[in-house]
């Protein structure tokens, strides 16, 4: 028998255990939500983690902890991502202590850095999980858009094994309207200003070549390399130029600056 399902066989771990771990989890950054989905084939294209044994994904996101919109520089940016990954990174290890000791399957894919090489996929596309566990849609500059802080978030992904769990409604349409200020924040024209549905592709939406090779040999500015993943995400105009969910990042970092 799998490793994986002989360990939930002998646990016999129900949905409300995992969901308190998760809970506890989510409490380790301030306003930190998850939602759940099946693992399937479109996730999992290879069915690698499939045939291992999980068969749940679950993505963990957090909004940006400072407000860089107003006043916005590709330095401050860089500087803001440079400490949200991070951040990402001690939440899976959080997360992954808490499933250990609860004797829960729990995995971390690992994070494509290579934004130079095509195709850039990673093993767990963890937009899809977004859109699948019901977080949010697709924008025009194919950034998930959650619905509670828009694009301005950092996540976390993980595959998971249960023998039961309520996932999320999938989200199959965008909610952008006729809303372009992504598509006009893009100073590179990357991207096209299409409309995102299920089916509709990356390749539909932006020029992801432009975005990651074109952008990085374009700019001659190394403070802004941030390390393991490079210039690309010190740009992020079409993110600060969204306007969803600014209200509600807001209250999070007012929250926390009166906690501090």
């Amino acid at each position: 028998m799998n490793l994986i399902l002989q360990q939930m066989t002998e646990n016999k771990i129900s949905e409300e255990e995992i969901r308190e771990v998760f809970d506890k989890a989510a409490q380790f950054l301030p306003g930190t939500k998850y939602v759940v989905c099946k693992l399937d084939d479109e996730l999992d294209f290879s069915g690698h983690y499939q045939k291992q044994g999980y068969n749940y994904a679950v993505m963990f996101y957090f909004p940006l902890d400072e407000n860089v919109w107003d006043g916005y520089t590709e330095e401050r940016m860089a500087t803001l991502q440079t400490r949200c990954f991070p951040n990402a990174t001690r939440l899976g290890v959080y997360a992954q202590k808490l499933c250990d000791e609860a004797g829960i399957p729990f995995y971390r894919p690992p994070i494509g850095k290579d934004h130079m090489t095509p195709p850039y996929i990673t093993p767990l596309s963890v937009k899809a999980v977004g859109t699948k566990g019901g977080a949010g849609w697709i924008g025009k500059s194919d950034l998930l858009i959650t619905f509670e802080y828009g694009p301005k978030i950092t996540t976390l992904g993980a595959l998971f094994y249960a023998d039961n769990f309520t996932v999320g409604t999938p989200v199959t349409d965008n909610s952008c309207g006729n809303c372009h200020r992504c598509a006009d924040a893009c100073p590179w024209h990357n991207i096209y200003g299409n409309s995102w549905h299920e089916g509709v592709t990356r390749d539909d939406l932006v020029d992801y070549h432009g975005c990651s090779v074109s952008r990085y040999l374009a700019s001659n500015n190394d403070s802004v390399d941030i390390p393991d993943v490079g210039k690309k995400v010190a740009c992020c105009r079409c993110m600060m130029a969204c306007p969803v969910g600014i209200r509600n990042i807001l209250a999070v970092i007012n929250s926390q600056n009166q906690e501090m």
